[in-house]
Protein backbone atom coordinates (compact mmCIF):
# COMPACT_ATOMS: atom_id res chain seq x y z
CA UNK A 1 0.00 0.00 0.00
CA UNK A 2 2.87 2.22 -0.79
CA UNK A 3 3.35 2.64 3.14
CA UNK A 4 -1.06 1.31 3.14
CA UNK A 5 -2.02 1.69 -0.08
CA UNK A 6 -0.07 -0.28 -3.14
CA UNK A 7 -0.95 -3.62 -4.46
CA UNK A 8 -2.13 -5.22 -1.02
CA UNK A 9 -0.65 -8.08 0.03
CA UNK A 10 -3.07 -9.93 2.41
CA UNK A 11 -1.01 -12.02 5.34
CA UNK A 12 -3.47 -12.62 8.39
CA UNK A 13 -2.24 -10.97 11.82
CA UNK A 14 -4.11 -11.67 14.94
CA UNK A 15 -4.56 -8.72 17.46
CA UNK A 16 -7.79 -10.15 18.80
CA UNK A 17 -7.92 -7.08 21.11
CA UNK A 18 -8.27 -4.71 18.62
CA UNK A 19 -11.97 -3.72 17.17
CA UNK A 20 -12.47 -3.14 13.07
CA UNK A 21 -13.50 0.48 14.19
CA UNK A 22 -10.47 0.85 16.05
CA UNK A 23 -8.33 -1.11 13.33
CA UNK A 24 -10.00 1.41 10.39
CA UNK A 25 -9.64 4.82 12.71
CA UNK A 26 -6.15 3.69 12.87
CA UNK A 27 -5.50 3.28 9.61
CA UNK A 28 -6.74 6.27 8.48
CA UNK A 29 -3.66 8.01 10.48
CA UNK A 30 -0.68 5.50 9.88
CA UNK A 31 0.96 3.41 7.31
CA UNK A 32 2.04 1.04 10.04
CA UNK A 33 2.28 -2.41 8.14
CA UNK A 34 1.09 -4.95 11.26
CA UNK A 35 -2.21 -2.56 11.28
CA UNK A 36 -3.00 -2.14 7.83
CA UNK A 37 -2.10 -6.08 7.59
CA UNK A 38 -4.69 -7.12 10.02
CA UNK A 39 -7.23 -4.11 8.91
CA UNK A 40 -7.44 -6.23 5.55
CA UNK A 41 -7.64 -9.55 6.88
CA UNK A 42 -10.80 -8.62 9.48
CA UNK A 43 -12.20 -6.95 5.76
CA UNK A 44 -11.79 -9.30 3.26
CA UNK A 45 -13.90 -11.91 4.05
CA UNK A 46 -17.26 -9.22 4.21
CA UNK A 47 -15.53 -7.63 1.18
CA UNK A 48 -15.27 -10.44 -0.72
CA UNK A 49 -18.69 -11.34 0.09
CA UNK A 50 -20.21 -8.47 -0.85
CA UNK A 51 -18.10 -8.41 -4.52
CA UNK A 52 -19.30 -12.12 -5.25
CA UNK A 53 -23.24 -11.42 -4.48
CA UNK A 54 -23.06 -8.02 -6.81
CA UNK A 55 -21.30 -9.77 -9.41
CA UNK A 56 -23.73 -12.82 -9.46
CA UNK A 57 -26.06 -9.75 -10.51
CA UNK A 58 -24.44 -8.91 -13.24
CA UNK A 59 -22.77 -12.39 -14.66
CA UNK A 60 -24.69 -15.47 -12.74
CA UNK A 61 -21.35 -17.07 -12.38
CA UNK A 62 -18.29 -14.74 -11.87
CA UNK A 63 -14.69 -16.02 -11.84
CA UNK A 64 -12.39 -15.88 -9.02
CA UNK A 65 -10.66 -13.17 -10.71
CA UNK A 66 -13.30 -10.84 -10.80
CA UNK A 67 -13.93 -11.09 -7.31
CA UNK A 68 -10.57 -10.47 -6.13
CA UNK A 69 -10.33 -7.04 -8.77
CA UNK A 70 -13.10 -5.89 -7.09
CA UNK A 71 -12.02 -6.96 -3.80
CA UNK A 72 -8.47 -5.04 -4.92
CA UNK A 73 -10.46 -1.85 -6.00
CA UNK A 74 -12.30 -1.58 -2.78
CA UNK A 75 -9.49 -0.89 -0.53
CA UNK A 76 -7.88 1.56 -3.05
CA UNK A 77 -11.09 3.50 -2.58
CA UNK A 78 -10.58 3.25 1.11
CA UNK A 79 -7.29 4.81 0.28
CA UNK A 80 -8.29 7.50 -2.29
CA UNK A 81 -7.95 11.31 -1.21
CA UNK A 82 -5.54 10.54 1.53
CA UNK A 83 -8.19 7.88 2.69
CA UNK A 84 -10.79 10.57 3.36
CA UNK A 85 -13.07 7.14 3.54
CA UNK A 86 -11.40 6.11 7.03
CA UNK A 87 -10.96 9.99 8.19
CA UNK A 88 -14.64 10.77 7.91
CA UNK A 89 -15.70 7.63 9.67
CA UNK A 90 -17.40 7.42 12.83
CA UNK A 91 -18.30 4.58 14.36
CA UNK A 92 -21.77 4.18 15.76
CA UNK A 93 -21.87 0.80 17.70
CA UNK A 94 -19.56 -2.49 17.25
CA UNK A 95 -17.63 -3.39 14.12
CA UNK A 96 -20.35 -0.83 12.46
CA UNK A 97 -17.26 -0.06 10.10
CA UNK A 98 -18.92 -3.21 8.33
CA UNK A 99 -22.06 -1.51 7.95
CA UNK A 100 -19.62 1.31 5.62
CA UNK A 101 -17.61 -1.37 3.83
CA UNK A 102 -21.00 -3.04 2.67
CA UNK A 103 -21.98 0.07 0.79
CA UNK A 104 -18.64 1.10 -0.61
CA UNK A 105 -17.89 -2.89 -1.66
CA UNK A 106 -21.18 -2.87 -3.47
CA UNK A 107 -20.66 0.54 -5.07
CA UNK A 108 -17.17 0.04 -6.31
CA UNK A 109 -18.75 -3.59 -7.37
CA UNK A 110 -21.31 -1.90 -9.73
CA UNK A 111 -18.82 0.60 -11.09
CA UNK A 112 -16.59 -2.07 -12.15
CA UNK A 113 -19.31 -3.95 -14.37
CA UNK A 114 -20.70 -0.66 -15.32
CA UNK A 115 -17.20 0.10 -17.11
CA UNK A 116 -17.10 -3.49 -18.71
CA UNK A 117 -20.32 -3.12 -20.17
CA UNK A 118 -20.38 0.81 -20.72
CA UNK A 119 -24.20 0.88 -19.00
CA UNK A 120 -25.88 3.76 -20.93
CA UNK A 121 -28.94 5.30 -19.07
CA UNK A 122 -32.41 6.07 -20.12
CA UNK A 123 -35.80 4.43 -20.84
CA UNK A 124 -38.42 4.09 -17.99
CA UNK A 125 -37.52 5.61 -14.65
CA UNK A 126 -39.11 5.08 -11.07
CA UNK A 127 -39.45 7.76 -8.76
CA UNK A 128 -40.02 6.31 -5.11
CA UNK A 129 -38.32 8.36 -2.44
CA UNK A 130 -37.59 5.99 0.62
CA UNK A 131 -35.83 9.05 2.76
CA UNK A 132 -36.45 12.50 3.28
CA UNK A 133 -34.31 14.68 0.96
CA UNK A 134 -31.42 14.86 3.68
CA UNK A 135 -31.38 11.34 3.63
CA UNK A 136 -31.47 11.03 -0.01
CA UNK A 137 -28.06 12.84 -0.12
CA UNK A 138 -25.38 10.65 -1.95
CA UNK A 139 -22.72 8.86 -0.60
CA UNK A 140 -20.17 11.13 -2.42
CA UNK A 141 -21.32 14.32 -0.90
CA UNK A 142 -19.07 16.71 0.17
CA UNK A 143 -20.62 16.79 3.75
CA UNK A 144 -18.82 13.92 5.82
CA UNK A 145 -21.36 13.98 8.70
CA UNK A 146 -24.16 13.58 6.33
CA UNK A 147 -22.85 11.36 4.26
CA UNK A 148 -21.68 8.98 7.22
CA UNK A 149 -25.28 9.54 9.18
CA UNK A 150 -27.03 8.70 5.60
CA UNK A 151 -24.60 5.20 5.69
CA UNK A 152 -25.74 4.24 9.57
CA UNK A 153 -29.17 4.39 8.34
CA UNK A 154 -28.95 2.86 5.38
CA UNK A 155 -27.30 0.02 7.12
CA UNK A 156 -30.18 -0.11 9.89
CA UNK A 157 -32.32 -0.38 6.78
CA UNK A 158 -30.60 -3.42 5.02
CA UNK A 159 -30.19 -5.04 8.62
CA UNK A 160 -33.98 -5.25 8.52
CA UNK A 161 -34.16 -6.73 4.70
CA UNK A 162 -31.54 -9.47 5.86
CA UNK A 163 -33.59 -10.14 8.52
CA UNK A 164 -36.40 -11.21 6.76
CA UNK A 165 -35.49 -13.80 3.94
CA UNK A 166 -38.74 -15.08 3.73
CA UNK A 167 -40.45 -11.91 3.01
CA UNK A 168 -37.77 -10.01 1.21
CA UNK A 169 -35.60 -12.53 -0.62
CA UNK A 170 -32.02 -12.03 -1.43
CA UNK A 171 -32.73 -11.14 -5.16
CA UNK A 172 -35.49 -8.41 -3.74
CA UNK A 173 -32.75 -7.09 -1.57
CA UNK A 174 -30.09 -6.60 -4.50
CA UNK A 175 -32.36 -4.81 -6.92
CA UNK A 176 -33.61 -2.51 -3.98
CA UNK A 177 -30.40 -1.11 -3.54
CA UNK A 178 -29.18 -1.48 -6.87
CA UNK A 179 -32.19 1.91 -7.26
CA UNK A 180 -31.86 3.22 -4.48
CA UNK A 181 -27.98 3.49 -3.88
CA UNK A 182 -26.60 3.01 -7.05
CA UNK A 183 -29.45 4.93 -9.10
CA UNK A 184 -30.25 2.21 -11.85
CA UNK A 185 -33.41 2.23 -13.53
CA UNK A 186 -36.11 0.18 -13.80
CA UNK A 187 -35.18 -0.87 -17.12
CA UNK A 188 -31.56 -0.82 -16.33
CA UNK A 189 -31.86 -3.56 -13.44
CA UNK A 190 -34.34 -5.54 -15.72
CA UNK A 191 -31.47 -6.00 -17.80
CA UNK A 192 -29.18 -7.78 -15.49
CA UNK A 193 -28.68 -11.31 -16.43
CA UNK A 194 -29.92 -12.54 -12.69
CA UNK A 195 -33.07 -9.78 -11.90
CA UNK A 196 -34.94 -12.77 -14.27
CA UNK A 197 -37.65 -9.61 -14.53
CA UNK A 198 -39.03 -7.35 -16.43
CA UNK A 199 -39.18 -3.64 -15.65
CA UNK A 200 -43.09 -3.99 -14.15
CA UNK A 201 -42.04 -6.64 -12.28
CA UNK A 202 -38.76 -4.29 -11.12
CA UNK A 203 -40.89 -1.25 -10.46
CA UNK A 204 -43.39 -3.89 -8.04
CA UNK A 205 -40.75 -5.38 -6.23
CA UNK A 206 -39.40 -1.54 -5.43
CA UNK A 207 -42.47 -0.80 -4.43
CA UNK A 208 -43.19 -3.74 -2.35
CA UNK A 209 -39.59 -3.43 -0.40
CA UNK A 210 -40.25 0.30 0.06
CA UNK A 211 -43.77 -0.19 1.78
CA UNK A 212 -42.27 -2.85 3.90
CA UNK A 213 -39.64 -0.85 5.31
CA UNK A 214 -42.23 1.94 5.74
CA UNK A 215 -44.25 -0.11 7.80
CA UNK A 216 -41.45 -1.63 9.66
CA UNK A 217 -39.60 1.84 10.24
CA UNK A 218 -43.25 4.34 10.17
CA UNK A 219 -40.68 6.28 8.37
CA UNK A 220 -42.59 8.86 6.11
CA UNK A 221 -41.18 10.27 2.81
CA UNK A 222 -42.10 13.31 0.86
CA UNK A 223 -44.20 11.46 -1.74
CA UNK A 224 -43.75 8.67 -4.31
CA UNK A 225 -45.28 8.41 -7.71
CA UNK A 226 -44.36 6.06 -10.82
CA UNK A 227 -43.00 7.72 -13.77
CA UNK A 228 -42.63 6.47 -17.49
CA UNK A 229 -40.48 8.21 -19.96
Amino acid sequence: MPGACGKLGFRTMNRPGTSVNELAKACAHSSDAAEWQEFVSRCMPLASLVALRVSRMWVGDPSRVTVDDIVQETFLKLCEQERRILRDFEPRGDDSFFGLLRIVTASVANDYFRRFYSVKRGGKVVTMPLLDDEGQMPLDSGRPAARIQQAALLEQLDQKLRAAPKIISERDRVIFWLYYRQGYTADEIARLPSAALTAKGVESVLRRVTLWLREQTGRKTAGEAIESG
